[in-house]
């Protein structure tokens, strides 16, 4: 028998991927949450632009253009973040999960 083998070495391998994981969510989480706030601004700008047909002015303008720029900008942080937390679901799914204790 291999010690990788052992219950508890399967409960430590978990929780340190776990841990590893919420620790690396505190830099993914922003990266989702500046992506998302900047499409859910530049979908509805562009779709107006796209009805109206008219060059866009003031505000819609700024509005538009900034949502584009963050969305280029953040692009390459954001198939980072995707990968990163893909690598922890697929390896947190793969790990057996140890037995309780308490059932018999």
């Amino acid at each position: 028998m291999h010690i990788t083998d052992l219950p508890h070495w399967q409960r430590q391998k978990m929780a340190v991927i776990e841990r590893l994981h919420r620790d690396l969510a505190r830099y993914t989480d922003p990266i989702f949450q500046i992506v998302l706030f900047a499409a859910v601004t530049y979908l509805p700008c562009f779709g107006l632009l796209m009805i109206s047909g008219a060059v866009p002015v003031g505000a819609l303008a700024a509005l538009l253009v900034i949502s584009t720029a963050v969305l280029v900008i953040a692009s390459p942080a954001f198939a980072l973040a995707i990968t990163i937390e893909a690598y922890f679901r697929r390896h947190i799914a793969q790990l057996p999960r140890p037995a309780s204790h308490g059932s018999k």
